[in-house]
């Protein structure tokens, strides 16, 4: 039960990603990205030093080049989602980023080998009715743009969930600390080159102000940092369809903190179409946990006699 709750209030704090950003005022997302990558750096550095009882070196080194690409990953991901909030309404993004699992399945498949089932492949074709859905109503050009974005974002993170299956035997939470490296030294690059990326360079870029520094450091400390970390820590002993199905509560909530904190109504085709989405995700979550419930229970037999 401790567990549960624990993984629970883990997405719930990475569900206020898209309001937190709609709270910032006269900021892009690269400014956005630095400062909120800085205040993970710091805890989740600290995070895997103390796992690794003050041997942070060796946890890096154990995870590898594996651990590198999977942070550049999920750095990527992060990256985008942050900009896609900025074309579109934080509904549509979380629901077209809540496919990821999704393309993690074809992924696995693909990459690892890993056998997809019925129930899968007819989760999959209902999540991509809800994405049609979606995508039916009248959206602007800067939606398309923000919907394009969202996608990418959810193929990158289903990379992420890979290379994390891939190197399940080290400490992944590296793997954090090389995507908040990778997004600093990319959004600083940004910010202070002469890059196209961006109209305005120099130093001036780092100034945001101390109001939109308090809201990045909650995103970075709260949202992602501590919601990692409890995740991480009500994982242990939960299944692994209990904890997804614990994690759907992270799209479910995110469109309602918009709303309730900045007034966002998101279409009625977002809402129909991300309804959809959902409930492949839920069919495919609690069917996978039945599935995986039966086959253990072979094994379990065998074991008491």
């Amino acid at each position: 039960m401790a567990g549960a709750l624990l993984a629970l209030a883990g997405a719930t704090c990475w569900s206020f990603g898209g309001v937190l950003i709609r709270l910032t005022h006269g900021i892009d997302a690269w400014q956005i990205i630095f400062y909120r990558s800085s205040i993970v750096l710091i805890i989740m550095g600290a995070w895997v030093w103390l796992n690794n009882r003050g041997r942070l070196w060796r946890g890096v080194r154990e995870a590898g080049i594996n651990a590198v690409v999977a942070g550049i990953a999920i750095g990527t991901a992060s990256l985008t989602f942050v900009v896609a909030v900025f074309y579109t309404t934080v509904a549509q993004v979380v629901f077209m980023v809540g496919i990821a699992p999704f393309c993690a399945a074809l992924l696995g498949w693909w990459l690892l080998r890993e056998r997809l089932t019925r129930i899968t492949w007819a989760s999959m074709v209902i999540a991509l009715i809800g994405m049609f859905v979606m995508l039916g109503g009248k959206l602007r050009p800067e939606e398309t743009v923000g919907i394009v974005l969202a996608l990418y974002s959810a193929f990158c993170f289903s990379c992420y969930s890979v290379l994390l299956r891939w190197g399940e035997r080290t400490d992944m939470t590296v793997a954090v600390i090389w995507n908040a490296i990778y997004l600093i030294t990319f959004s600083a690059a940004v910010m202070l080159a002469p890059i196209p990326l961006r109209a305005a360079h120099g130093v001036d870029s780092l100034i945001i102000g101390w109001q939109n520094l308090a809201t990045i450091v909650l995103m970075g400390a709260v949202q992602l940092s501590l919601g990692m970390i409890l995740f991480t820590r009500g994982s242990r002993g939960l299944a692994a369809g209990e904890l997804a199905l614990l994690a759907l509560i992270e799209p479910m909530l995110a469109p309602v903190w918009a709303f309730l904190a900045v007034g966002e109504v998101p279409a009625v085709s977002t809402l129909v179409g991300g309804a959809v989405i959902m409930a492949a995700l839920v069919i495919q979550v609690v069917f996978g946990a039945r599935r995986q419930a039966g086959a253990a229970a072979p094994g379990r037999a065998r074991q008491r006699a």
